[in-house]
């Protein structure tokens, strides 16, 4: 009897496993226009924002806001908050950073060479602590950045990473990076086009994550990791991979920093770098993924608008306690539940 329920059950599990792939591949499609139209929109900033002091901002909200995705990406998927991806970030900085002047090689292998650097450290880690939950995962994660940010500032890594001094990185003579001289590169309006499309397909491609099987699987671990491991699945590889994969983001957006700056300090790796970028995901929402995006353009703004007062921390922190207590899922999340709502009323109001 109990094979003959099973047996009437399993066209229904299968039918609504087709089902769910079909919507799936209606919603990609539909998700590349939408992600092209904001590309194509995007790229028209530096012929809308002349002003230099502007576009540098919004260059720098574009790092930010890089970085606050990939810490985001593990809030949202797994429930884990890092305040150690500014070791990824950094550590690819420094990785391109050190290619540059120590070996005179081109500014694209260079870039690939800061990636790998960032990844590699974003496996190591990740192997070490990925086990951990809540504040063990938030301290170890923050012990690991520090303990980077120690090591690139000891007497013994003067001729790498400059110390306190810092490292230049200007271009070898006569290179490129995808067409753009060293001092283009330096100019945020003709850098930006570069940065934006990564920045695109980087949340485009976790947006296509979250909707696919291991998306699926890493929100049932986020929800209940016991449940998921009695049900026979393995825990551990899927929260290597997307942290391994959130750190490969914090390094593309630690690349285009140095790249654009020409320059690397001890900054990068800072508690300081790692308070921002959290406090830019928490304030935008990371529960979406426009939150971190939105967070970090705000972040930058807010910083170049109430430094000179010198209450910028002050401001931080006032904002940080009324969207904790008033908008707990960030700005984005917040206006989502509240258009949500809307429509449904609206829905109960035409019945």
């Amino acid at each position: 009897m109990n094979a003959t329920i099973v047996a009437k059950q399993e066209p229904k599990a299968l039918h609504g496993n087709r089902i769910g792939r079909a919507l799936v591949r209606k919603r990609i499609p539909r998700g590349a226009l939408v992600a092209v139209v904001v590309l194509a929109a995007g790229l028209a900033v530096p012929y809308i924002v002349l002003d230099r002091y502007y576009i540098t901002l919004l260059f720098d909200g574009l790092i930010l806001s890089m970085l606050a995705l990939s810490i985001g990406f593990l809030a949202r998927h797994l429930g884990l908050i890092s305040l150690g991806h500014v070791a990824f970030f950094g550590g690819a900085a420094y990785g391109y950073a050190i290619a540059i002047t120590r070996w005179q090689i081109t500014p694209l292998a260079a870039a690939g060479f800061g990636l790998l650097v960032g990844t590699v450290l974003a496996i190591v880690m990740g192997a070490l602590v990925v086990r951990a939950t809540g504040m063990g995962f938030l301290m170890l994660t923050l012990a690991f950045g520090q303990a980077l940010y120690a090591l690139c500032i000891q007497r013994f890594a003067i001729p790498y990473t400059g110390a306190f001094d810092g490292l230049q990185a200007p271009f070898p003579p006569g290179t490129n990076f995808l067409g753009l001289s060293g001092s283009e590169v330096m100019n945020a309006g003709l850098f930006w086009p570069v940065a934006w499309i990564v920045l695109v397909l980087v949340v485009f491609g976790m947006w296509v994550v979250g909707r696919t099987s291991f998306g699926t699987l890493l929100e049932g671990i986020r929800e209940n990791e016991e449940r998921m491991r009695f049900s026979g699945f393995d825990t551990y590889r899927p929260r290597l991979i997307a942290f391994v994969a959130s750190g490969f983001v914090a390094a593309l957006a630690g690349v285009l920093f140095a790249i654009n700056a020409a320059y690397v300090s001890p900054e990068v790796l800072g508690f300081l770098e790692a308070g921002d970028s959290l406090t830019a995901t928490i304030v935008g929402g990371a529960s979406t993924l426009g939150g971190p995006v939105l967070g970090g353009f705000l972040y930058v703004w807010a910083q170049a608008t109430f430094n000179s007062s010198g209450n910028l921390h002050l401001y931080i922190g006032i904002a940080l306690i009324l969207v904790l207590m008033f908008l707990p899922g960030g700005i984005v999340g917040s206006a989502q539940r509240l258009w949500g709502r809307m429509r449904l009323r609206r829905k109960e109001n035409e019945k």
